[in-house]
């Protein structure tokens, strides 16, 4: 299972230009430290970022693996705090997030497939099999 760096444990440790040197853009930083919810720190928001396109970027033959972290765990914790953190933001505020989780989800969604056997209550990138 691929492992985090330590620096990436703490997340309060980032600075404005870390956060967003990840990608995470500045307009979209400020308005998740406006709102001052608990998981969803830019900090935070701006690693889950970078995990989300690490998944993305995995060629097919890393994500078709059997029992593969990379879609099974990290990819869908990701995403999800990322999902999070776009139902919580406005719609201009979050605009240049959005964006570029169309991009990476687009991507995502080219090198798996949809898992018929998944519960559908779950949300759609955890209901994703690799080819």
């Amino acid at each position: 299972m691929p492992r985090r760096r330590p620096n990436r444990l703490r997340p309060a440790d980032l600075t404005a230009d870390q956060v967003e040197e990840i990608g995470l853009p500045a307009v979209t930083a400020q308005a998740l430290a406006r709102l001052g919810q608990p998981g969803l720190e830019p900090e935070t928001v701006a690693l889950e970022l970078q995990a989300w396109r690490d998944v993305v970027r995995q060629p097919v033959s890393i994500l078709s693996g059997p029992l593969n972290d990379w879609i099974e765990f990290i990819g869908p914790s990701a995403r999800a705090v990322l999902d999070e953190a776009d139902q919580a933001l406005n719609r201009r505020d979050g605009a240049p997030l959005r964006r570029e989780l169309a991009r990476l989800d687009a991507e995502f969604e080219r090198k798996t497939r949809h898992n018929p056997l998944s519960d559908p209550r779950l949300p759609w990138w955890s209901r994703r099999w690799s080819h």
